[in-house]
């Protein structure tokens, strides 16, 4: 239980050294982007997004590291709204596979910064710790997936950055950082 707490202390602050550095980065980028800007009018984003992200996972329940990666798709509410609705697919590999099928909402914080929370199924398969052998749990466990993205380079349509996420179910939660790379059109 001690253990626990202290990962999910070092997660915390993990995510919070992020986000400062990651609003430090944006003012920097959004005051220099005011005075190139100036007179011009604000431009369009694109509606929808298909993007796929990967990296490195913590198991917390299992204390075990694994990999996971997974794609998503969102699309504006309008074409100046800051809030996207869409659905993504995750497969984790870390004590046998998880797969993640969920929908939800995004929402662009700043200009290059954006958290996504989508609640879904989990469906797992647990390795038999002395066969190794994998079991299938059919039934779909309610999960929440939330992910913390910024952009750090766009060329054109393509954009590529870090990625951080939370998935939770009754059973079993993890965290991901990795990179996350997206087409918009």
């Amino acid at each position: 239980m001690i253990y626990e707490k202290r990962l999910v202390d070092k997660v915390k602050a993990i995510i919070i050294i992020f986000a400062i550095s990651c609003n430090t980065a944006i003012n920097a980028q959004e005051q220099g982007h005011e005075a190139h800007d100036h007179g011009h009018e604000a431009h369009e984003h694109s509606r929808n997004e298909i993007g796929l992200s990967s990296g490195a996972l913590f198991a917390f329940d299992h204390k075990e590291w694994g990999g996971s990666v997974h794609i998503h798709y969102f699309r504006t509410l309008s074409p100046q709204s800051k809030w996207s609705l869409g659905g993504s697919l995750e497969q984790a590999w870390v004590d046998g596979s998880h797969f993640n099928i969920s929908v939800g909402g995004k929402y662009q914080i700043f200009n290059r910064m954006s958290i996504a929370i989508l609640p879904g199924l989990t469906f797992i398969s647990h390795k038999d710790e002395v066969t190794q052998d994998l079991s299938n749990q059919a039934k779909g466990l309610l999960s929440i997936h939330s992910e913390l993205i910024y952009d750090l380079f766009y060329w054109e349509d393509f954009h590529l950055g870090a990625a951080i996420d939370y998935s939770w179910e009754k059973n079993d939660s993890h965290s991901m950082l990795g990179i996350h790379a997206a087409y918009s059109f």
